[in-house]
C-alpha cells in the first residue's frame, strides 16, 4: 500500500506540517497508523482522503472540533475499505450539523440514500465527493521516480 510523508500530505492538503502535527497531537485528526516517539509518521490513502475532506470543510467555516467529529465518522466508514475505488458512487454528507435534536446525520452513502436524506428537508447539508477531493489531493503529490528524483 502506498504511503506518504507528513510533508507530502500537508502540501497536498494546503496546510503546514506544524498545523497537521497540532491537529494530531490535540486529537482533531487520528492517523491510520500510530507511531512511537521518534518514528517518522506515514499516511495512507484513508488519511489523505480524510484530510482532503477536512480541507473542503474548512471552506464552510466549520470549527476544527466540528470538522474533527465529521471526519471521525468518515474515518470509521473508510476503515473496512481496501482502497479509494471502494467508495466510487458514494458521497460523504453531513445533514443538520449543529442541531442538538435530532442528532446530525453523517455518513458515506450512495446517491439513492442521499436523495432519501434530502427528502427529509434538513436545515443544513454538506456533501463532499470524497473520491474527487482525494484524487485532487493525490494529484498534488509529486511522483517519485525510480532514480530517486521527482516527476510531476
Amino acid at each position: 500500500m502506498r504511503t506518504w510523508t507528513i510533508h507530502e500530505i500537508a502540501d497536498a492538503c494546503a496546510m503546514t506540517t506544524g498545523e497537521l502535527s497540532q491537529w494530531i497531537s490535540r486529537g482533531h485528526f487520528r492517523p491510520s497508523v500510530a507511531v512511537r516517539p521518534g518514528q517518522r509518521r506515514r499516511f495512507d490513502w484513508r488519511d489523505l482522503a480524510c484530510l482532503a475532506v477536512m480541507r473542503m470543510l474548512r471552506k464552510h467555516s466549520l470549527s476544527l472540533d466540528g470538522m474533527a467529529l465529521i471526519v471521525s465518522d468518515l474515518r470509521d466508514d473508510l476503515a473496512g475499505m481496501n482502497d479509494i475505488s471502494d467508495i466510487s458512487g458514494r458521497s460523504f454528507f453531513c445533514a443538520d450539523w449543529g442541531k442538538q435534536q435530532p442528532c446530525p446525520t453523517v455518513g458515506l452513502v450512495t446517491e439513492t440514500d442521499l436523495f432519501a436524506v434530502l427528502k427529509r428537508r434538513p436545515e443544513t447539508v454538506i456533501i463532499v465527493d470524497v473520491a474527487t477531493v482525494y484524487r485532487d489531493a493525490a494529484g498534488a503529490i509529486p511522483v517519485v521516480t525510480a532514480a530517486g528524483g521527482t516527476a510531476q
